[in-house]
């Protein structure tokens, strides 16, 4: 009984004081419309397209937005892969590396539904193991390039939640 006391008066506490969430300040930012344009790396197509696709499904999941044609968009994202690395972070005890970190460079540029134009550019990591296989799987690497595209652009999503208004 105390427990659903304290839930509902937390719930009254955060719609009472005007809270939303990340996601609403950067659609009201960026429109219900959006599409996506991407710059390919001529030297690394696949990986641009995996970060193509991480930024559509933010926009799905995250945003709550439709994706568009150019001509009905209210914003028009640019997406640019600048840089990936992989490294070792750890060593198991006969030398061989478990433990990998990807890092994935983003720049975003985008012009909303009033003719702003902004430019953002960030790094996302993600960390994760090849416990019981010596090398880095194909399978392995493209999931750990789409999770640190997704890391990147949800600092997107953050900046322009920020800078909105």
């Amino acid at each position: 009984m105390r427990r659903i006391f304290f839930i509902s008066l937390f719930g009254i506490l955060i719609s009472s004081c005007g809270y939303y969430p990340v996601s609403y300040y950067s659609k009201q930012s960026l429109g219900k419309n959006i599409y996506v344009n991407t710059i390919i790396a001529l030297s690394d197509p696949e990986n641009s397209i995996i970060a193509k696709d991480a930024l559509l499904q933010a926009i799905a999941t995250r945003l709550h937005s439709n994706l568009s044609s150019k001509e009905n968009a209210d914003t028009i994202i640019t997406i640019s892969m600048n840089e990936i690395n992989m490294y070792s972070i750890a060593d198991d005890e006969d030398g061989f590396p478990r433990f990998y970190r990807m890092q994935v460079g983003i720049s975003f540029s985008y012009i909303d539904k009033n003719n702003n134009a902004r430019n953002f550019s960030n790094i996302g990591i993600y960390d994760f193991s090849v416990e019981g296989q010596s090398t880095v799987t194909d399978e392995k690497r493209f999931m750990a390039i789409n999770q640190a595209s997704l890391q990147s652009i949800d600092k997107f999503v953050a900046k322009v939640a920020s800078s909105w208004r």
